[in-house]
């Protein structure tokens, strides 16, 4: 081997990875060079993995000091795994876009998911493939990382599509390594343009005031802390207002289940089930399909509604306020079907007339003197009046079919007021109606064969 120790000078790469021929360019002719003592040069060096064979033939064909120097081995990287990664497939943008804003108020939007939906898929690591330096030397390749989040509350994680899912309606946090839904959204002061109107799959908490114009809608609960001016509070669920709300004459609050309040002012209330009321209701049009309660309180003016009773302290006022209370139907229900009762009753009056005006001109058309231009200009409007009218007439009777206001069981209606009535209250007890012309204290209502009776608690 020394013969070639003269020839050649070998580098080996400080990582093992490579190794470089040198000639030494000195004379010696007599030392004959093949591929074979070459493989023997290297073997005695101790590269034994990686080697170049066609590099070993062209330094034994051709001169060294002509390609020298050049790679004559060189081994092969480890490729270290992938980490892991998790992709979200749900929405997170809190952005709106133009189409989707109603008005100035409209910020941004909760991000939320629907229960069962997918909210991010897990990719899991790559553990890599080894490699081996010029030494035969195993470099170990290293694994890929793995993504260290967990299902936090209200979500679960599914290991067949290794995907998170949510468990209910809410909202998207991660937090602390962890994906959670949380069904309730809260603002910790008043409704603002900074936090704009709300729309909330959950529930929302507001632990503030909610100013006139703001909208807030969630499918579950709604619960403010504060006042309520004219603004619009829909919930599926239950409406709780800790103060009350002063609507100005449209602040509304709809709820599917009960609403529960300090006191209504010029405010527009339905309740799907019962209205607990702890002060007074006034100037206010009230709709329960349960009960209202305001029993140390008054009603004064507008009108309250309840599909089976109300208890109250005090109804009116000194002033004899006109007050309305109805019983066993829903009052704001019951006076649009008498609007539009009336309304199909005019139209209906209406296309009799356009019918004689549209019978006489046809009759005239038909008679040798036929019609004049003005006539024919008659007739031409008659018969777009007439598609009108049936279309406004078809319109009002699908309204009437459903609307269809339905009357209580009359054995469940109660008014009991455990203060006075005062004159100038305007009772209904499904279809019947009673006013009351002298205050009355301490009083009970109900319904007994078609009549409103009238007793002493």
């Amino acid at each position: 081997m020394g013969s070639l120790d003269e020839l050649f000078r070998l580098e080996i790469a400080k990582d093992k990875m490579s190794a470089t021929l040198h000639s030494k360019k000195v004379e010696a002719e007599e030392i004959e060079v093949s591929d074979i003592l070459l493989t023997d040069f290297l073997a005695y060096n101790n590269v034994v993995y990686g080697i170049d064979n066609e590099a070993l033939l062209k330094v034994a064909s051709e001169n060294p000091d002509d390609i020298c120097p050049i790679m004559i081995a060189k081994g092969v990287e480890p490729i270290h795994g992938v980490d892991g990664r998790i992709d979200y497939v749900c929405e997170q943008k809190e952005t709106l876009n133009q189409e989707e804003k109603r008005d100035f108020r409209d910020i941004k939007k909760i991000p939320s998911l629907r229960q069962g939906e997918k909210i991010a898929i897990i990719t899991q690591p790559t553990e890599g493939k080894p490699g081996r330096n010029i030494y035969d030397q195993q470099l170990k390749a290293k694994p890929g990382k793995q993504v260290r989040i967990k299902p936090g509350k209200n979500v679960v994680f599914k290991e067949e599509d290794l995907s998170f899912y949510a468990a209910i309606n809410g909202q998207l946090s991660i937090k602390h390594r962890s994906i959670n839904v949380f069904n309730t959204y809260e603002v910790s002061g008043d409704l603002s343009l900074e936090t704009g109107n709300l729309n909330f799959v959950g529930s929302i908490v507001i632990k503030g005031n909610v100013p006139s114009g703001y909208r807030v809608e969630a499918e579950g609960d709604i619960h403010v802390h504060g006042l309520v001016e004219g603004a619009y509070l829909e919930a599926k669920g239950n409406i709780v207002i800790t103060e009350g709300i002063a609507g100005l004459r449209k602040g509304t609050l709809i709820a599917g289940g009960n609403i529960t309040i300090g006191y209504a002012n010029q405010a527009i209330i339905d309740a799907g089930e019962d209205l607990y009321v702890q002060q007074s209701i006034l100037q206010s049009y009230c709709t329960s399909r349960g009960s209202v309660y305001c029993e140390t309180g008054h009603i004064i003016g507008g009108s309250c509604s309840a599909g089976k009773s109300i208890e109250v302290k005090d109804i009116g006022n000194q002033m004899d306020t006109k007050t309305e209370i109805a019983i066993g139907i829903n009052q704001r229900d019951y006076d649009l079907e008498n609007q539009l009762t009336k309304e199909k009753e005019s139209l209906v009056e209406n296309i009799k007339k356009l019918e004689n005006l549209g019978s006489m001109l046809k009759q005239k058309k038909d008679t040798q003197e036929g019609l004049t231009a003005k006539e024919r200009v008659i007739l031409l409007k008659q018969r777009n009046s007439m598609v009108q009218t049936k279309q406004q007439l078809a319109s009002v009777t699908a309204q009437l079919e459903e609307l269809k206001v339905e009357v209580s069981d009359a054995t469940e209606l109660r008014l009991i007021a455990k203060g006075t009535v005062h004159p100038n209250t305007i009772l209904h007890f499904g279809k019947y109606e009673k006013t009351i012309a002298v205050p009355q204290k301490f009083t009970q209502v109900y319904l007994k064969d078609g009549e409103i009776i009238t007793t002493t608690l």
